[in-house]
């Protein structure tokens, strides 16, 4: 059987509503005069723009018949330092917030979130993504692609959309568990 694994670490879209990582930690910004990053927040991350991501999988789909199990990183252009990713979406929504690096593990800042998750009834950050980001697991295996570089940056995406990212709480759980009809 041939085959294509296409990792994706986290994607972005079109609208905030689409976006709802960036969107929600938009809307925490717009909020609140601090927002912590675990450990030291150098973790790198490297989302893909649902576009580049929709031309991955149709390049995939024209090589299916000759590939052989090649796993594809669906990544941004570049690995971005959390603590340079939120700063960016600060200066787009509230430039008095400060974004800080606490030097606290991923747990407990998965657990400072919870009071969130009470109010809104979703869950705003789950300890496991942080955890994948602080393991290196939201970059590409090998930044040197070339296939990767001609994508959309999220930060790029941040200045176009930074107006409207975090305005309204996109809910996840309704989204993806009780979608309306």
């Amino acid at each position: 059987m041939k085959y294509a694994i296409v990792k994706p670490c986290g994607i972005f879209g079109d609208t905030a509503s689409e976006s709802i990582l960036f969107n929600n930690a938009a809307y925490v910004l717009r909020r609140t005069p601090l927002f912590l990053l675990p450990q030291n927040g150098m973790a790198g991350f490297q989302p893909i723009y649902v576009q580049d991501m929709v031309k991955l999988m149709i390049n995939v789909g024209h090589l299916s018949p000759t590939t052989t199990g090649e796993e594809l990183d669906a990544v941004g252009p570049r690995p971005i330092p959390a603590l340079e990713l939120f700063r960016t979406l600060r200066d787009q929504t509230n430039p008095y917030c400060f974004v800080v690096p606490s030097y606290l593990p991923t747990w407990m800042i998965g657990n400072m979130t919870k009071p969130l998750d009470w109010y809104t009834g979703d869950v705003l950050l789950d300890t496991e993504d942080l955890n994948l980001m602080y393991d290196g697991l939201t970059v590409a295996d090998d930044p040197e692609d070339t296939r990767i570089q001609g994508r959309k940056c999220v930060l790029d995406w941040m200045e176009e959309m930074g107006s409207e990212l975090g305005k309204e709480y996109v809910h996840s759980v309704n989204r993806y568990y009780y979608p309306r009809e």
